[in-house]
């Protein structure tokens, strides 16, 4: 898993997001409780996934990118919310998926 360079930490997060990041680079310090990140998607038909931590771990996600760190699925959505408002304030809407695997 990459971990985007504009990463969108949520506010309820943010106080351990820096131990999250560090177990996401190295698996061994992952960093256990309840969080979420949002990711792209490793299917075409798929544009992000909510991912809760500990599915986060699994190969099958290995090649997807992190861009954004949530404590809740609330705050999860409101950074999906921003992703998108993002691509489409910069004109990128009918190529999104690209857009967010360049984020």
């Amino acid at each position: 898993m990459t971990i985007s360079e504009n990463i969108i930490i949520g506010e309820q997060i943010s106080h351990d997001a820096k131990k999250i990041l560090r177990g996401v680079r190295h698996p061994s310090l992952w960093k256990n409780g309840l969080w979420f990140g949002v990711t792209t998607a490793v299917s075409d038909e798929n544009l992000l996934y909510i991912l809760p931590c500990r599915e986060m771990k699994m190969e099958y996600y290995k090649d997807v990118r992190l861009l954004g760190l949530a404590a809740s699925m609330k705050e999860a959505y409101e950074i999906v919310l921003k992703l998108v408002r993002s691509g489409y304030n910069n004109d990128c809407i009918t190529r999104m998926k690209s857009y967010l695997d360049q984020y």
